[in-house]
């Protein structure tokens, strides 16, 4: 599925620009009397209505559909209170780290800052600072 939704993307793009450049040369043609400039914009035509935008329009609808699945699956838990607590600090939400809409991809957490490759840890976070 995940090589499928790649392979979307690639020809979004191709077809978005190879459509917009044949257009592009069209609209030279105009002024410089290329043969077969109507078949160019014809393809270009073809190129952003029959294969881009439909591409971008079912993207975007599995993109949303995801997003909505993520926050329809956090809308059972308790949701923390907005005050402060003892220490007068508003608790945290979603930070870089723990977002549901980023994807992990290594079990890596750096610390930050100025370090160096070895110093990345598995679970824990920031412990360069209590060096």
């Amino acid at each position: 599925m995940r090589k499928r939704a790649q392979y979307i993307k690639i020809i979004i793009t191709i077809s978005g620009i190879a459509g917009i450049l044949l257009l592009v040369i069209r609209m030279l043609g105009i002024f410089m009397d290329f043969r077969g400039e109507d078949v160019v914009l014809i393809a270009g035509l073809v190129l952003l209505g029959l294969v881009f935008f439909p591409l971008f329009l079912i993207d975007k609808r599995q993109q949303d559909k995801k997003i909505n699945a993520i926050i329809k699956s956090y809308g059972g838990r308790n949701n923390r209170a907005k005050e402060p607590g003892t220490s007068g600090q508003y608790p945290r939400g979603w930070g870089m780290n723990d977002s549901p809409f980023r994807e992990r991809r290594s079990g890596l957490s750096w610390g930050g800052g100025n370090i160096k490759a070895a110093d990345a840890t598995r679970g824990t976070r920031r412990s360069f600072l209590k060096r």
